[in-house]
């Protein structure tokens, strides 16, 4: 997991997701979101993160609904938007009181 901070992030982001990755024979495991929720756990403010909104990452895109969602027990905004990458699907969440 890479994680990027100002002056590399968006004026109102404090954390940006910038990479994450898991070898395959490691996922569907719970590994990974423990992993995201560690990483979160330590650094508190307001987060966001990228991923490709395209039929073939339902994949990606079903776990960062699941681990955002849960992390922020449901409090997290997503919205496919344009990025300085392209077309993205984007989540923020807040942990600054968690």
């Amino acid at each position: 997991m890479f994680i990027s901070t100002s002056p590399y992030c968006a004026e109102n982001v404090d954390y940006f997701v910038y990479e994450f990755f898991l070898l395959r024979p490691y996922r569907g495991r719970g590994i990974a979101e423990q992993a995201a929720t560690k990483v979160f756990d330590q650094f508190k403010g307001r987060w966001e993160l990228f991923t490709n909104p395209s039929e073939r990452n339902q994949t990606g895109q079903r776990f960062w609904r699941k681990t955002v969602s849960n992390y922020s027990k449901g409090d997290y905004v997503e919205l496919n938007d344009d990025t300085f990458d392209g077309q993205k699907l984007i989540f923020r969440f807040n942990n600054t009181e968690k």
